[in-house]
Formats: C-alpha cells, sequence, structure tokens
C-alpha cells in the first residue's frame, strides 16, 4: 500500500444503488474513491489507480469477487493492498472461499456502519 495524502478506495459493487451509498458514506469520510460495476471493471480499475483498499462484492458479473481477488493477489502491485469482500451471503463457506481467494475480511449485508468504518480506517492507517 503507498501513502498518499487522501486514500484512494475501490468500490466493486454491481447494485449501483449499493454502490454509490458506500461511494456517498466513504467520501464523507475523506476518501477518494473510485467505482466498478462488475469484476472485469473492478480488475481494470485496480490496475489503473491502484487502491489503498478495496471493497469487493462477492456476488458479481463477468467476474466474481473471488475470482476477482485471487488475481489481484498475483499481481505484485497489489498483493498486498487490503480487500474487504462484502457479501450479502456470508456464509462460512463463502467466508472461507473469500479469505483462502486473499480477501483480508469478510463482511456480511447489511454492513454494520460504525465497525466497518473502523476497520476501513486501520486497514488504511497500517
Amino acid at each position: 500500500m503507498t501513502k498518499r495524502d487522501t486514500p484512494i478506495i475501490l468500490v466493486v459493487e454491481d447494485y449501483p444503488d449499493t454502490r454509490h451509498l458506500l461511494s456517498a458514506l466513504l467520501r464523507s469520510k475523506g476518501y477518494m474513491v473510485v467505482e466498478a460495476g462488475d469484476g472485469k471493471e473492478g480488475m481494470l480499475q485496480a490496475n489503473r489507480v491502484n487502491p489503498d483498499l478495496i471493497l469487493m462484492d462477492l456476488a458479481l458479473p463477468e467476474l466474481d469477487g473471488v475470482e476477482a481477488t485471487r488475481q489481484l493477489r498475483q499481481r505484485h502491485m497489489l498483493s498486498q493492498t487490503p480487500i474487504f469482500a462484502i457479501s450479502a451471503f456470508a456464509t462460512s463457506d463463502v467466508k472461507r472461499d473469500a479469505l483462502a481467494a486473499g480477501c483480508t475480511e469478510v463482511f456480511p449485508k447489511p454492513l454494520e456502519i460504525g465497525p466497518f468504518l473502523g476497520r476501513v480506517r486501520s486497514a488504511l492507517n497500517a
């Protein structure tokens, strides 16, 4: 992770309302946010902006979040970037697969905003 004055967070989420809500929340906390609507676009944006943190929905079209995470972990510049998985279907199997792919943490939807923002702050101050 690179140290910048304003951390960049990539939000990869296929539901526009959820993506825009997460982005607005993070922007209100002073973060720069880049958005992607599917796994392939998320990969392109990650390579383009080299984010400090990635929020990855797991159920994505084109390329699901687990596979996108696996591929991102193979790229040297993103190998240590925190990736927080977000899923409405965060069963123990889904969590296991996400963590095995390289996700740092898995958060169930709906998010508990306070604890979630605390983990974002902690990950970006590491």
